[in-house]
């Protein structure tokens, strides 16, 4: 299972085939599948339908163009715990530079723990350590004030740059870089926003190339009333089918400076890759004068559940 695993996020293969695909010839033929490892334990619990909602360093990964969410500055971390040994890391901090716009950096980093390296024979030839590693660089800006271009005020632009490296038995580096839009929040509820992730050139190992895991995302948050909103995203992947994302979230305050969070989410991609009770997530959080601790839960069926532990903050 381990392997499997490790194939699975370091190379990107397919957990089943029993999905109907955007491209049918491309599915599980993507690299650095541990780059579609979302962070952030409250995008986990609503469904990873975020790239409209994020509004802390983790927007890096979500949308880089909704970094202009961010006030002053802010960090995000996260581990979270996988299969058996396996582990995925998160750092990200940004900075808001004013009329400058806004700049971001971030860590993505997944282990796959001690694996036995064997020949064809099973004969054994040590033990490898495989890893993915990305590290990202961003920008956003918020259009305002353009008077030949008044139309687009308020839209938030953002990109990001990342150098990404993988080794299972082999390592490879490449290049990639993602871009992003946000709209303004129009009639006081609803925000939109749009991506494109992971454009670059994919990993090699041995004679073996695939792509890495690009995707188009359109995602969507409504306020339904004071403290809770829904979020829904659909996501094009190039190595899967068409998916959608759904969640909710409600806030309400716990005393001064205090205010808890309850959510709830689901995921369609997860739908029948794994058996037993999947797709869905849940979540609660806790934020004091500026810092939130959030938690996700994430039932992964026949393979076991998925916790997730993040920290946020301002200053």
């Amino acid at each position: 299972m381990r392997t499997l695993w490790a194939g699975a996020l370091l190379w990107g293969l397919p957990l089943s085939a029993g999905a109907v695909n955007f491209d049918q010839g491309a599915k599980g033929t993507n690299s650095a599948g541990f780059l579609e490892l979302a962070p952030g334990a409250r995008a986990a619990a609503l469904g990873e339908a975020y790239a409209a909602v994020a509004d802390e360093a983790s927007a890096l990964y979500w949308n880089p163009a909704a970094l202009t969410r961010i006030p002053k500055r802010s960090a995000a971390l996260m581990h979270a715990e996988y299969v058996e040994d396996s582990y995925f890391d998160y750092a990200a901090i940004a900075a808001n530079l004013g009329k400058w716009g806004v700049i971001g950096s971030g860590m993505q980093f997944f282990s796959a723990g001690k694996l036995a390296h064997t020949d064809d024979a099973g004969g054994a030839l040590g033990t490898l350590y495989p890893f993915g590693l990305a590290v990202s660089l961003g920008y956003a800006y918020k259009l305002d004030g353009f008077e030949i271009m008044e139309d687009f005020n308020g839209v938030s632009v953002g990109f990001s740059a990342k150098l990404v490296r993988a080794e299972i038995a082999e390592t490879d580096t490449t290049g990639a870089f993602d871009i992003g839009l946000l709209t303004p929040e129009y009639f006081e509820r609803l925000r939109c926003a749009f991506t494109v992730a992971n454009l670059g050139r994919g990993l090699q190992f041995e004679d073996e190339f695939a792509p890495l895991p690009t995707a188009f995302r359109l995602g969507s948050v409504v306020k339904l009333r004071p403290g809770w909103i829904a979020s829904a995203d659909i996501v094009f992947p190039r190595n899967n089918r068409v998916y959608p994302t759904v969640g909710t979230e409600y806030l309400w305050p716990a005393g001064k400076d205090m205010t808890l969070a309850a959510r709830a989410g689901f995921n369609a991609n997860t739908v029948g890759d794994i058996q037993g009770f999947s797709g869905a997530s849940f979540g609660a959080g806790v934020t004091y004068m500026g810092m939130s601790v959030d938690y996700g839960f994430l039932p992964l069926g026949g393979l076991g559940q998925a916790h997730r532990v993040s920290l946020s903050f301002g200053f």
